[in-house]
């Protein structure tokens, strides 16, 4: 895994603080794997409950904003599931190839 603690707890107080305590997160893609260098950050939820679109949308841009302001600004890339939604590709590749911070 390529972040430091500090980004990973910085990670997992924004899911929690945004999202709420139940909310789950993944590190996935280049940053997940060691061997591999540079890329963006890639970040996996699951949340809790299923907001309405509109909630969503506004927590996805309150976390995005909390992560770069408390990471520096970078590319960061956020995907979102909620209870009941159809699952896509990149959920599960999410789940299997990631790391659940």
């Amino acid at each position: 895994m390529r972040i430091s603690p500090e980004q990973r707890e910085a990670i997992r107080r924004t899911v929690r603080e945004v999202f709420g305590p139940e909310a789950r997160v993944w590190l996935f893609g280049s940053r997940a794997r060691d061997e591999l260098r540079g890329g963006d950050i890639d970040l996996y939820v699951e949340l809790p409950q299923a907001p309405d679109l509109h909630a969503r949308l506004d927590l996805e841009a309150r976390a995005w904003l909390a992560l770069q302001r408390r990471l520096g600004e970078r590319r960061i890339d956020l995907v979102t599931r909620v209870p009941g939604e159809t699952e896509r590709p990149i959920d599960r590749i999410a789940r299997e190839t990631g790391i659940e911070l």
